[in-house]
């Protein structure tokens, strides 16, 4: 298999602005929302267990290419 090339990263959490717990249910709802059409969930980055600001989730689509969202 080959690798995409292309990485997408969607912005969904609604900035830095918010809270990190808000902008945590609004990516997991998007993740949800994409899971059902077809995505699967590669991996989890939470930030807070790290110190950090931040809280994505990688998915793949159908053809096992990636992207996040954050």
């Amino acid at each position: 298999m080959v690798k995409n090339r292309l990485h997408l990263d969607l912005t969904r959490s609604g900035g830095r602005t918010l809270p990190l717990a808000r902008r945590r249910e609004q990516v997991l709802a998007e993740e949800a929302r994409l899971v059902s059409a077809g995505a699967t969930r590669v991996r989890v980055l939470d930030g807070e267990a790290d110190g950090i600001d931040h809280f994505a989730v990688t998915l793949a689509d159908p053809e096992a290419s990636e992207f996040c969202i954050n």
